[in-house]
């Protein structure tokens, strides 16, 4: 995070499901550092902006 610009969105592929714990804590982070944070798991892209994901 330190080393991308500030606009760009924070890009994370994985090839499990994202846990419960995960989810929350991405979501307090993008509320945070207040940059956009896409999730890419075995079955979904989420999308975490503001402290919410969209799904």
């Amino acid at each position: 995070m330190i080393s991308m610009p500030a606009g760009k969105p924070i890009i994370v592929k994985k090839n499990l499901r994202v846990c419960l714990d995960c989810h929350s804590a991405i979501k307090y982070i993008s509320l945070v550092v207040g940059r956009k944070i896409i999730v890419r798991d075995n079955t979904r892209f989420h999308h975490f902006a503001d402290g919410l994901c969209s799904c």
